[in-house]
């Protein structure tokens, strides 16, 4: 990611570092060396190929060692374009340096916030440093040659330590385990203070129950409190050490902000020896001696030499030791996350126990579980096969048939009820009222529509004598042919029914089919982001949720601009428009984390990754003041919240 940043923010100044020969340079025939040092300093800036071209240029001290040296010589042109790239070299080196020093330090303060905030954190982070500390304490009783007495082990001893409520002495076993409290006081604060109360004397019992509850709560308090404490301890430590790597962070985004509003002073330079290489001239270049004079300002602090090439040795110099200085703070004070072994070792020191549990387990209940398998098994298959392959299967039959068959009732039936309906009643109209052929077929046509008058005639003179029409009439024949009407109104209404079923009968097979394909589509869902190990939409949720973070810290930056704790800034200079050192390098802090999640999450060759890289790109101009940055925040919300998924990240809608 720094490096990324570096070449981004100085590759506008890389032509002016190019070689460039004018019509008037004569060749030379010893210049082979400074071509090849030319050529590899083409590739990316580092500390190697700094040093390597300046030990060239200690060679070709061009104006004091080799005075015949003419101006206009070819030797003399690679010789400035090798001191304009070497400066240019250095300058995106000690960037690159600064940035990545900042970035490591905000990112490891932010791993020591998120143990801080968690109480589980702690309390894992305790247990994962235990060995360390352990160390440190038998290497005290080793050193100071001490012994450990069992009577302070006894209970006497722990009721005292319990029951004081003076502040905590600070003693050497303490400070071994919490090496953060030397340079603490000489005593912490006690576990929890005591409340002063009135005396009461028992008078009464509700007196002495008070007395009592108030005995057992404070008691309890104690224990809780007691129990705890190293959790406490714990946290400041992780607290302490956050508010360090803030302040490292800070001084090195200091640093860096210098550095970048350098950038301008360094472009007059390089441009100038850059149209004098053109022109053949052989004045000094002022502008480039005087960047030189003030990188070494703003990274060293001192300036013992007062010639260029002597200033970048030393400055070359100056970045070697300063990275072994902020090694060695780090490594001094602790600041460092624990390293991974530290933090797997309880995981790796009780998976082979529970592996060997669980294996002598799963051994011993071989049968069960090869029951409960073939269980699996079954209702797997089961469940495929009746609840989503079956009906799938009529789901398709269903569209290529068409439902011609009945659900309840079958065409033919119907049909077989009306005919019978039919011939009953042609019957007893020929025989009782002597109908011809004429009136049967109109009879006949009657009954299809489902009049049945001439029966209901009939019915109504039998009933009239119904003993005597029982037994030498017709009223059961009418009677029975009712009862037969009746079956087939029924076997119609079922008829109709079943109608209704086969005009919906591809819903119902849908609706069968569907549980099953929900259930496959959760499942499926679940196994696969639990198998998969590719990101979400964009990076995923937690690269979205940085990048809103990232962005949030710059807004913030840019209303309330921080300030070093030796910095007294006026209030005029707080409130005004223009932006500090120290913002501007925290600023590219979170700039570059934006533009390394714009390269390699947001989809490439689109249009919101380079309107992205563009906002971006227009909040590193330097140029551009506060109100004018706040105002790209805001363009970048309108037009890339709602598509990033900010606003539901910072809990709800917002109507910005």
């Amino acid at each position: 990611m720094t490096s990324n940043f570096a070449v981004h923010y100085t590759e506008r100044l890389i032509p002016l570092t190019r070689l460039q020969l004018s019509t008037q340079t004569k060749p030379t025939s010893d210049g082979g060396t400074l071509k090849s040092t030319h050529a590899m300093l083409q590739g990316s800036p580092s500390k190697a190929t700094v040093q390597e071209s300046v030990d060239f240029l200690c060679t070709f001290s061009v104006r004091e060692d080799k005075p015949g040296l003419q101006s206009d010589s070819e030797e003399l042109v690679f010789y400035n374009a090798v001191f304009r790239k070497t400066i240019f070299n250095l300058y995106a080196f000690a960037v690159d340096l600064y940035l990545e020093e900042s970035s490591a330090a905000q990112l490891d303060a932010e791993w020591w916030a998120d143990i801080e905030q968690s109480t589980w954190s702690v309390a894992s982070y305790l247990l994962q440093s235990f060995p360390s500390r352990l160390r440190r304490v038998l290497q005290l009783i080793q050193a100071q040659k001490m012994s450990v007495r069992l009577s302070a082990f006894y209970p006497s001893s722990v009721a005292r330590f319990y029951w004081d409520a003076a502040p905590i002495r600070l003693n050497p076993f303490t400070v071994a385990l919490f090496p953060y409290l030397r340079n603490q006081s000489c005593s912490v604060a006690s576990f929890s203070p005591i409340t002063a109360g009135k005396s009461t004397r028992p008078d009464s019992l509700v007196a002495l129950a008070e007395k009592i509850r108030v005995g057992v709560m404070y008691s309890i308090q104690r224990v809780i409190s007691f129990l705890l404490f190293p959790l406490r301890l714990a946290r400041e430590e992780c607290q302490l050490r956050r508010k360090e790597l803030e302040k490292v962070r800070n001084e090195r985004a200091e640093v860096l902000g210098k550095l970048l509003e350098l950038r301008p002073l360094l472009a007059n330079g390089l441009e100038a020896d850059f149209n004098g290489s053109i022109t053949g001239s052989s004045v000094d270049n002022q502008a480039l001696t005087a960047f030189l004079f003030e990188f070494a300002v703003v990274t060293s602090g001192d300036i013992s030499q007062k010639a260029s090439l002597p200033l970048i040795e030393q400055l070359l110099g100056a970045f070697k030791n300063h990275g072994i200085i902020h090694n060695a703070y780090l490594d001094a004070h602790d600041l460092r996350r624990p390293s991974r072994l530290t933090l797997l070792w309880p995981r790796l020191f009780l998976l082979p126990p529970l592996m060997l549990y669980c294996a002598k387990h799963i051994y011993a209940s071989r049968a069960t579980l090869a029951d409960l398998m073939l269980d699996v098994v079954n209702t797997v298959q089961n469940f495929f096969k009746g609840w989503l392959f079956d009906p799938i299967k009529d789901v398709l039959t269903t569209i290529r048939a068409g439902g011609e068959d009945g659900v309840i009732v079958r065409r033919e039936a119907v049909a077989a009820d009306l005919d019978s309906l039919e011939r009953m009643t042609l019957a007893l109209a020929r025989e009782k009222l002597s109908y011809d052929s004429t009136q049967l077929e109109a009879l006949s046509r009657q009954i299809r529509q489902g009049d049945l008058t001439a029966v209901l005639k009939i019915y109504e003179e039998d009933i009239k004598n119904p003993v005597k029409s029982a037994i030498t009439g017709t009223l059961l024949r009418s009677m029975l042919i009712q009862v037969q009407k009746a079956k087939v109104d029924l076997d119609q209404a079922l008829a109709g029914i079943d109608k209704l079923l086969k005009s919906q009968e591809l819903t119902f097979a849908f609706v069968g089919v569907a549980p099953a394909l929900a259930v496959i589509y959760v499942a499926g869902g679940f196994l696969g982001g639990l198998l998969s190990i590719r990101p979400g939409r964009y990076g995923g949720k937690l690269r979205k949720t940085s990048v809103w973070l990232a962005m949030r810290r710059i807004e913030r930056l840019l209303l309330f601009q921080p300030k070093l704790s030796h910095h007294h800034h006026d209030t005029e200079n707080l409130h005004s428009d223009t932006i500090p050192a120290l913002t501007t390098g925290l600023l590219v802090l979170s700039l570059a984390h934006l533009r390394e999640y714009a390269l390699t999450s947001l989809p490439a060759r689109s249009r919101l990754r380079e309107g992205f890289l563009e906002d971006i790109e227009d909040l590193e101009d330097p140029g551009l003041r506060r109100s004018e940055k706040l105002r790209i925040i805001d363009r970048m919300w309108k037009s890339w919240g709602k598509e990033l998924g900010w606003y539901d990240l910072a809990g709800g809608r917002s109507t910005r």
